[in-house]
Order: C-alpha cells, then structure tokens, then sequence
C-alpha cells in the first residue's frame, strides 16, 4: 500500500461518534479501490447519494414494516456516499464551488425526506399525529442550525478579507491548514477511540442516521420521532446561543478593526 495514496486519502478527520468509527473507515476502504477512477466524479457520487436515500425514504412510505431493514441499508447506503464525495474531490484537489453547493442542498432535500418518510411510518403503526410532527420539526430545527453556521461562516469570512487589507503579505496565511488526521500511537488511538465512543450522547448530524437505521431493524419508529424531536430541539436551543456570542464576537471584531483603521488613517 502506497503510504502517500493512503494519506491523501484519509484527507478529513470526522467529529461525529458514528462518522469516526464507521462511516469514515468505510469511505477509506472504498476509496483505496475507487480513487483512481477517472470516471468516477464527486459529482455522479452525489448524486448516487441523493438516489440512495431518497430510495430509503419512499421504501419507508410504501410499506415499512416489509421493506424496513432494506431502507436502512439505502440509507446508509447513501450516507456512505455522502462521505465519499467529498473525500474524492479533496483527494483529486478537485473541489468546486458548485460541488459544495450541490452537495449541501442535497443534503436538506434528502434529510427532510427522510424524515418526512419516518414520521409518515411512525404515524401509519402508532396512529399519533405527534410522531410525524417531532419528525419534521428536527428537520426543521437541523436546517436553522445549518444557515446560522453558513451565516457565521460567511460573517467571518468577510472579517479575514478585512484584517488581510490591514496586514503586509508576510503576515498573511498562504497555506491551508491540513485536513489530514494526524499520526497516532497506540494510546493515543485508544484515547481517540474512547473519545468517540462517549460522542454517542452528542446526536450530532450524522449519527441520527444510525439511530433511524437501529430504530427500522428494532421496530421503534416512535422513539426515533421522539429521540429526533428532543436531541435537534436541545441542540437548536443550546446553537441558538452560540452562534448569537459568536456574531457578537464578530462584530467586536470588527469594529476594533475599524478603530485602529481610523486611527492609523
């Protein structure tokens, strides 16, 4: 195995409980067969991601109770390749503007019809109009959270573009920093490890596709409504409040830019 392949490869380091342990093991070993397919873009894999999941998602309003287990697996299925195209792109120093674009809208599209699909399956076993409800309304809470990143994101973008006109080109970052995981030692792994493990608890954006998948094989749509509605709505609460402190931060920022501009003018 080429080591420089294997490292351009492993070119992002996930933060998410079942990313690390999973989903990016999973992506890695694909990629070592798939990389090198000039064929294959970023694009068309996202795009097999999009059909993958919404395939989980109609299977699931067709008839869940036959075709769970089987739209688990799309779901995951597409999950995997959402992963995938990426780590494609950065290994091919490929990214594009569009790419992103069309991966994070497919992103929404296809988290809300999953979601739809699971409250819809819940409300057909359980006959609670609630289910379905909760189930949209983390989706709901999960695309705020969204834009209030992308906003900050952006804020901070513009304030970088401001401080670099006030500082000489020496001072200046040219060079990205790596995404690349670093090197561990054994107990260093082992901690990593652990680490993720104990994520389990945070419900962050990619670990509620294992949680719908565990709630299909189990049979337990209704606590998936109910683990989707609480976990999104405490983490809307808790975004909320920090993306608030961090735009406040942000226009702190700026203004002391513009007073030392005043000043050296």
């Amino acid at each position: 195995m080429n080591p420089d392949r294997l490292r351009r490869i492993r070119n992002w380091q996930s933060s998410e409980f079942y990313a690390r342990l999973v989903m990016r093991p999973l992506t890695i070993l694909v990629m070592l067969v798939v990389a090198d397919w000039r064929w294959l873009t970023p694009n068309m894999v996202t795009s097999g991601a999009n059909v993958a999941k919404l395939a989980g998602a109609v299977l699931l309003v067709v008839n869940h109770r036959e075709h769970g287990v089987l739209a688990a697996l799309c779901i995951q299925l597409g999950l995997l390749l959402d992963h995938l195209d990426g780590t494609l792109a950065r290994y091919r120093q490929s990214v594009t503007t569009f790419g992103a674009f069309y991966d994070k809208v497919s992103d929404a599209v296809t988290w809300l019809a999953i979601t739809c699909a699971v409250g819809w399956a819940a409300y057909h076993d359980y006959g609670d109009v609630v289910l379905p409800i909760m189930a949209v309304a983390s989706a709901y809470a999960l695309l705020v959270m969204s834009y209030m990143k992308w906003i900050v994101v952006a804020e901070q973008k513009k304030l970088d573009w401001l401080e670099a006109r006030t500082q000489p080109p020496a001072r200046r970052s040219l060079v990205q920093p790596s995404m690349n995981p670093p090197a561990r030692t054994p107990s260093e792994w082992g901690r990593w490890f652990a680490s993720s493990i104990l994520r389990i608890v945070m419900f962050e954006e990619v670990d509620l596709f294992f949680w719908i998948g565990l709630g299909l094989v189990i049979d337990r749509l209704d606590w998936v409504c109910w683990l989707l509605a609480v976990s999104q709505g405490a983490q809307l609460a808790s975004m909320l409040i920090k993306r608030g402190l961090q735009a406040r931060d942000l226009d702190s920022a700026r203004e002391r830019l513009a007073a030392s501009e005043r000043l050296a003018a």
